[in-house]
């Protein structure tokens, strides 16, 4: 039998890849772009559509180099879920992408938060809207550019972008589409959520949804001369990269759970039942694995935090690291090693992106900080409590669930870094799983495509032929302990700050008005 190879595809909020794997699941070849975010003001975050599939064409075509076009049997796409990404009745984007990091609804959420349209959705959806959600999305532009809603012709994800513009097919996978505009029990649309978040006029420009191997189509004919292709490529859309990268590392079974720490901290149990717990947080989801839901905590706390913080302080350690003749991150992962859990006093609240955080509260406002600094306070004190910072916010999500775990896959830049994963072992006092590859959001979708194609029989198939354990870090009982002061400590800290991010947001909007 001749060699035969899928194509995962994986655009993220800062780059978008390609990545040619085996049917056995192995990563053989793979392309990246990097994408630019758009912020013209702070509480904004947007990306160019045609400019990411451009980079995802380059991706294509690079990674063809490497093998026989001609034994690519099938494409799968995943992307970034919620925002609001349009198109007009010709084809073309009506305005940049609205991503998933978006925080410029605040104050409509906030209204409806006050007049019980949260909870009354929550009900329906399992889902709290938050500030990125496709409907506030809707209600913002409804507001500031209503010209750019009546222009669209369809309202869908980024993921639906691409899957058009490689096969001219519009429609929506029900992994999507689940948060927050789906039945949590039927994964079919609900009227009562337009009408309680008031956009039932445009109801009729939400695409078609599909199970995820259901939400297929064969590629452009002259897409696949042009790229050297079969004709017969199948193309599936889905399932998000949130679903794509449970089913990619194996997180497929009730109890489990998968964490990617990448631009967001994805935090994510899988149920084979909607359980929306805790009340009034978090997101509930469709897995691409019938009969099976994702409870999703997802902080906006991820790896960033840390890239900003070497970024801006860290030109000592960079120094160090670049003298020694070692990898920058393998180097932190050296310095925090020897400094004691809780960073000698110092607190790290990992929220740096536009949207402030969202899971296991929702504070669009809210923003990074340190606390507990002192004359005493060293570099690498402040490094660790970005590492714990985010160990922390894992711990305040997947808590909030009150789920009975049974392991938690990581994946993600973090994973690389064993220091850091044996942290989120005593955090969690949870088993934490690494698994061969690295590009697990891609694997999932070619994943997704071999199980569409018959290659597996089914999901579990798919994750037992391809999925293979590497490293398994056991929780330390005594260091869990302190963790759990740790805990109190990080918890308490933004507790007792909330009223104050919201005197900094009024002090800011005077200072603007002043201007």
């Amino acid at each position: 039998m001749s060699k035969k190879y899928l194509i995962g595809i994986d655009s993220g909020t800062t780059g978008i890849k390609a990545v040619i794997f085996d049917t056995k699941g192995n990563e053989l070849f793979s392309a990246r772009r990097k994408l630019e975010g758009l912020t013209p003001y702070e509480d904004w975050y947007e990306e160019d559509m045609d400019d990411i599939y451009a980079s995802c064409y380059e991706c294509i075509e690079e990674v063809l180099k490497e093998i026989e076009p001609q034994k690519v049997i099938g494409i799968g796409v995943t992307a970034q879920g919620d925002g609001l990404w349009m198109m007009d009745e010709k084809g073309s984007p009506v305005r940049p992408g609205m991503c998933f990091c978006d925080g410029r609804t605040g104050e409509i959420i906030d209204d409806w938060r006050e007049k019980g349209v949260l909870e009354k959705t929550f009900h329906i959806c399992g889902t709290v809207a938050f500030g990125s959600s496709i409907c506030a999305e809707i209600k913002w532009l409804e507001k500031n550019e209503p010209e750019a809603l009546e222009k669209a012709s369809v309202f869908f994800h980024l993921k639906d972008w691409l899957f058009y513009k490689l096969t001219g097919i519009i429609s929506c996978d029900e992994s999507d589409m689940s948060i927050p505009m789906l039945n949590a029990k039927t994964n079919q649309y609900d009227d009562r959520l337009f009408e309680l978040f008031e956009i039932e006029k445009y109801r009729s420009k939400f695409p078609k949804t599909r199970t995820t191997s259901e939400n297929r189509g064969r590629i452009l004919p002259e897409l696949a001369k042009r790229l050297g292709l079969n004709k017969e490529v199948l193309v599936v859309g889905g399932p998000m990269d949130i679903a794509a990268c449970a089913l990619g590392c194996g997180a497929i079974h009730d109890g489990q759970a998968s964490t990617v720490i990448g631009t967001a901290a994805i935090h994510s149990v899988i149920m084979d039942e909607p359980r929306p717990e805790p009340y009034m947080a978090g997101m509930t989801l469709a897995h691409c694995i019938p009969g099976r839901w994702i409870r999703l905590v997802s902080s906006l706390g991820g790896a960033p935090n840390l890239e900003w913080f070497l970024e801006q302080m860290g030109s000592g350690i960079k120094a160090c690291a670049k003298e020694q003749g070692k990898d920058v991150y393998d180097y932190c992962s050296e310095l925090i090693a020897n400094v004691p859990i809780g960073s000698r006093g110092v607190i790290y609240h990992p929220y740096l992106m536009a949207g402030g955080e969202r899971s296991p509260f929702f504070k669009s406002n809210i923003k990074a900080s340190f606390m507990g600094i002192s004359f005493n306070t060293k570099t690498e004190d402040m490094l660790r409590a970005v590492y714990e910072g985010i160990a922390m916010a894992m711990v305040d999500c997947y808590r909030s669930t009150e789920a009975d775990l049974k392991e938690i896959y990581v994946s993600g830049g973090g994973a690389k870094s064993d220091v850091w994963m044996q942290i989120f072992a005593d955090a969690m006092d949870t088993d934490i799983v690494i698994c061969s590859g690295t590009e697990f959001g891609a694997k999932g979708a070619a994943l997704n495509v071999g199980v569409a194609l018959g290659i597996y029989s089914d999901y579990e198939d798919a994750a037992a032929s391809t999925v293979h354990e590497v490293k398994r870090f056991k929780p330390d009982k005594e260091k869990h302990k302190r963790y759990q002061k740790l805990y109190g400590l990080y918890r308490k800290g933004y507790e007792l700050s909330m009223d104050w991010w919201d005197l900094r947001t009024e002090f800011l909007n005077t200072a603007e008005k002043e201007e």
